[in-house]
Formats: C-alpha cells, structure tokens, sequence
C-alpha cells in the first residue's frame, strides 16, 4: 500500500483574481516579457490522469484580447512503488505548446530525497530537462528507471541508490529521478499540447497571424504556415521566403510542398525560391530537386542559381541534377560554365558524373 505524506497547500492565485502590477518572476520563463496580473486568464480546459490529486486546469493568458502563453498549477503524487509525496508546479507553455518555463509554489519547495532541497544548480537542471523534447524520458516508462535488483530499502521517494540507468541518470536531477520523470511527461502530454493548439487556432486573427510570423519561435512560424491559406502564401511571401532562408529544415520542407501549384509556376518566385540554394541544408536541396523534377517549366535562372552549388552536392543530388540539366534547352552561359567547371574539378569527387554527360546546343 501507498504512503502519501501531505503538506498544507495555500493557493497562489484564484481564478478570476486581479491584482495589480506584476507577478513575481517565475524561476524560468523563455518568453519575451513580464508575467503581469493585469493579464486576463481563462480555463481552456482541464486534464485528470493517474497521480493528480484533482484535474489540473489550464488556463489562457491574454493582454487585451491578445493570446499570450498558457499555464497550470498542478497538485501531483510523485510515487515509486511504495512511497508517495505531493509536488506542487506551476508549468508555462507557448501558444503552439512548447514547454517555456516553470516556478515553484510558494512554501512549497521542490525536494530531493530525504526532503532535501532542490540547489539552484538542481532547478537550472531541471529546467534544461524540460526544454529537451527528445529526452530519453520519452521513451521510458516508470518500471523503466531502476534496476530492482540493485535498489537498496529507502523510506522516501527518489532515494534509490545506484539503481539508475547511467543513460537516464546523466539526464535527471540527481536524487530526484521520480519528480523529473514526472514533471517531462506532463511538460510534454499530448492532451495538454492539443487543448493549446485547438485553443489558439480557435483565436487565429490577422493579428495574431503576424505576432506569429514575426516571432523568432520556429515552432510560431511552423503554426502559422500549417494554417495558411492559399492566397496567405501571396499576402505573406516574404515571410516563408524569409523561413526557407533562415528555419529549420521543418519548417523548409512544409513550404517548399505547399507552396500552391499556381504560385510555384511564376517563375520569379522560382527564382528567388532557388537562388537561396546554397543556404539549404542537404535535405532541403534533395527535396527542392525533387520538386524541380516535377515542375513543367522551370526557370533558366532557377537552374543556374542551382548550378553555381554543383560541387558541394552529393551523389544522388548531382545525378539528379545533371539528368534535369539533359532535357533542358537554352541552358545559360553561367549554368554551362558552372558545369564544365565542375567536370573538370580535380577536388570534386563526382566530376565524373559530370563528365559522362553532353550538354551541347
């Protein structure tokens, strides 16, 4: 049978409370501006699973109509198999629902085993655990963090000595293994990222739409072209042009696919698509060959702008490329130049595909 050891809990806020000024900094907030009580907050919905001690909330945060973060106060049983104890969290999440920080509950302190508490390195520990989507954590279950046969007697939880996997151990909090497992699987629950989503799409406006795209959050940036629009891709080019510049290789592939048929046929948006080749990563090159591959006419100027990379392709890439470059006519005097400048590259280790091909008028 279960052990739990309860602590009086004051609440640090109703809700529907306002209070002037601002919130006390929580410990970690990766947002660009203060928690202020001016803020308006409404319940999105709410989440009971296996150790809560009654469904968490989780509320909206708005200044003025304008959607902010999302947050939750969350009562929960950190329990191994014998020992229970009550945690109590505040988590934030980004309107997309990416983990952005956490705070303590006032006179409610995160501990360690033996009640010990956790040290400023401990929560910047923390922290950094929770920011790591692709922790081990995720693909771990609770009976996977020990080895029974090397856990010795403790009567509090966390205190297992020398049973931790050295693979989870380098990542959780040191004597805090439970509470880190517990507090990456709710940062990361999949009920809670989709209440937030379908909450923020529900408030998409023109506003917001550009509070995203001019974000430097990836994932804002991400959110908003999912939810585009055909004629979006006109009204926000500059944006995605901007994107496949500078985004990660996602967000990259999510435009170059859904970039409308009838946009990617003007050939000056091909054009400024393929002039930033060079700047790809190896994926996205692959993927806009692929998409070069299938379009009907594509652009003389496309072709050289590809071409001028030519040496820092791969293999396949300039298989690809020189099959594309067999088919076209009024190739440009650059792109021809490029190319029998790559045949001839003694340091280029494909120049031999190159070489193998006849591009003449």
């Amino acid at each position: 049978m279960k052990t739990f050891k309860f602590f009086f809990w004051i609440p640090v806020f109703c809700l529907g409370l306002v209070v002037k000024g601002l919130r006390e900094d929580p410990l970690y907030f990766e947002l660009p501006f203060q928690i202020n009580e001016t803020f308006e907050r409404s319940k999105i919905g709410e989440l009971m699973e296996e150790g809560f001690i009654a469904p968490i909330s989780i509320q909206l945060s708005t200044d003025s109509g304008r959607p902010l973060f999302y947050e939750s106060n969350i009562r929960t049983t950190v329990c191994d198999d014998e020992i229970c104890e009550i945690m109590y969290i505040r988590l934030y999440w980004d309107l997309v629902g990416e983990y952005v920080g956490y705070d303590t509950v006032s006179r409610h302190p995160l501990t360690k085993f033996d009640h010990e508490p956790f040290t400023e390195n401990d929560y910047t520990r923390l922290h950094e655990l929770l920011q790591n989507e692709g922790s081990i954590l995720k693909f771990k279950q609770k009976s996977d963090l020990i080895d029974k046969e090397k856990v010795k007697a403790s009567d509090v939880v966390d205190g297992t000595t020398g049973a931790t996997a050295l693979e989870i151990k380098e990542e959780v909090v040191e004597g805090a293994l439970y509470s880190s497992y517990t507090l990456w699987h709710l940062a990361y629950n999949g009920q809670i990222k989709n209440m937030i989503i379908t909450s923020t799409k529900k408030r998409l406006n023109k506003q917001l739409f550009k509070h995203l795209l001019d974000s430097d959050r990836s994932g804002y940036k991400l959110f908003a072209f999912h939810n585009f629009e055909e004629n979006d891709f006109i009204t926000y080019k500059n944006y995605w042009l901007t994107s496949l510049k500078e985004d990660m290789p996602l967000t990259r592939k999510y435009i170059l696919k859904n970039i409308p048929d009838g946009q990617w046929e003007n050939h000056h948006v091909q054009d400024e698509v393929c002039a930033m080749f060079n700047l790809y990563d190896v994926n996205t090159r692959t993927y806009l060959l692929n998409k070069i591959e299938k379009t009907v006419e594509i652009s003389n100027v496309s072709i050289e702008y590809v071409s001028t990379s030519l040496t820092d392709m791969n293999r396949n890439q300039v298989k690809q490329f020189i099959s594309l470059l067999s088919g076209k006519r009024n190739l440009t005097s650059k792109t021809m130049s490029n190319v029998n400048s790559a045949s001839k590259d003694k340091n280029f280790k494909y120049s031999y595909l190159v070489d193998e091909y006849n591009f003449d008028d």
